[in-house]
């Protein structure tokens, strides 16, 4: 009778899991299809007769950015200042309201920035006209920068992917098809085996980790007792990294075309902008990773458990073994991600209708999507089950 009761109430236990892994599926769904909705909506004061199709800015026209820079900014302002003594909760709250003050303030600074990009397109460029555009957009920025924080609340997934994913990776993916039904075959076939490249790495890069083995205290004295292992991630970042990067170079490039005594040439410029890019996309994604982990954070939590690692020194401290660890293999991982452009920037030299460089981003976030998605909600109610 036991074992029957045992039975029925893992069973009703595991329809529990599965409903709700599917409820929360379906909820992503829902909000993907509100936020396609409103990245259709088109922003006021702009005559759109103007724009070509391909390019009309819409209501969610700043995107996530507002909130990845704010983020790399105060882990950057975080990671060089004093350490306080308050504990991890109020430590991680204050992070988040600096996070929130700084995404605001970029989002105002950007949207100027469209308000002036988009004046030729202004059916009337007056002071009201520019406030009415300029709020709309900051609006826009401050859902999506609500909505993320949200989705990796609710969902313990990153919010900012998730976004982007809903928001500009879906309408790139779409584009790219398009593009590429109309190539030829030597084309269409070297596109097929980026596409796969990209998939194999994101897979890599999104499974593959590190691990440290730990003993407690007292398995330490046993010859018989086997480490357990202390897995990260190797780019918990994901391809943040690289959007940051990317939308600063816009930047950097934007200025280069208006500081009118700086007489570069496109080729010096062309190489200037590639290694920039590519100590950004290492810089950056270093830091996207360190702010998914908490290093100090864990190694209290080994202290409390009187766990430690077998690798490090005797006297090196288990924060500053973390850390310099961790440094390590998030460095290589922008490196990977960092070579992996210049292969992108090289084939697009090449091939440009194909437009790899454009949107390896999109695709690195597409797939990495989907495999977070594969893991954090679907064997959520399979593999307990």
């Amino acid at each position: 009778m036991n074992k029957l009761s045992t039975m029925l109430a893992n069973m009703f236990s595991a329809e529990k899991l599965r409903k709700s892994a599917q409820d929360r599926v379906l909820s992503l769904f829902v909000l993907g299809a509100c936020l396609r909705f409103l990245s259709k909506i088109p922003l006021p004061c702009i005559d759109y007769s103007l724009l070509p199709a391909s390019n009309r800015p819409c209501f969610l026209a700043l995107g996530i950015l507002p909130l990845v820079q704010a983020s790399l900014l105060v882990q950057v302002f975080n990671s060089i200042k004093p350490k306080s003594e308050d504990d991890d909760f109020d430590k991680y709250q204050k992070i988040q309201k600096q996070v929130k003050i700084v995404s605001a303030f970029i989002a105002i600074l950007v949207s100027v920035g469209q308000v002036r990009a988009l004046s030729p397109v202004m059916y009337s460029y007056t002071l009201m006209s520019k406030f009415i555009l300029g709020t709309t957009l900051v609006t826009g920025g401050l859902v999506l920068i609500w909505i993320s924080e949200w989705v990796s609340e609710s969902f313990s997934i990153s919010g900012s992917v998730v976004v982007l994913t809903f928001t500009s990776v879906i309408d790139d993916v779409i584009r790219l098809t398009l593009e590429a039904s109309n190539l030829d075959t030597k084309p269409r076939i070297i596109l097929g085996f980026y596409v796969l490249a990209v998939a194999a790495f994101t897979t890599f890069i999104s499974k593959s980790t590190v691990e440290f083995p730990i003993l407690s205290s007292k398995q330490s004295y046993s010859e018989q007792s086997k480490p357990s292992l202390l897995p990260f991630a190797i780019n918990p970042g994901a391809v943040m990294g690289l959007v940051s990067a990317e939308s600063l170079l816009r930047l950097i490039q934007s200025g280069f075309n208006q500081i009118s005594f700086i007489s570069l040439g496109p080729t010096l410029i062309g190489i200037l902008i590639s290694l920039l890019r590519f100590v950004f996309i290492i810089t950056f994604s270093y830091y996207c990773s360190k702010l998914q982990v908490d290093s100090d954070k864990v190694s209290k939590e080994l202290i409390t458990m009187n766990m430690t690692i077998l690798r490090k020194s005797p006297g090196q401290e288990t924060q500053n073994y973390l850390e310099d660890e961790l440094k390590r293999t998030y460095l290589s991982a922008g490196l990977m991600l960092a070579l992996l452009v210049g292969v992108s920037d090289i084939l697009d030299n090449y091939y440009p209708t194909i437009g790899l460089k454009s949107n390896l981003s999109s695709l690195l976030i597409l797939f990495g999507t989907m495999l977070d998605l594969e893991d954090r909600l679907f064997d959520l109610g399979l593999k307990k089950a």
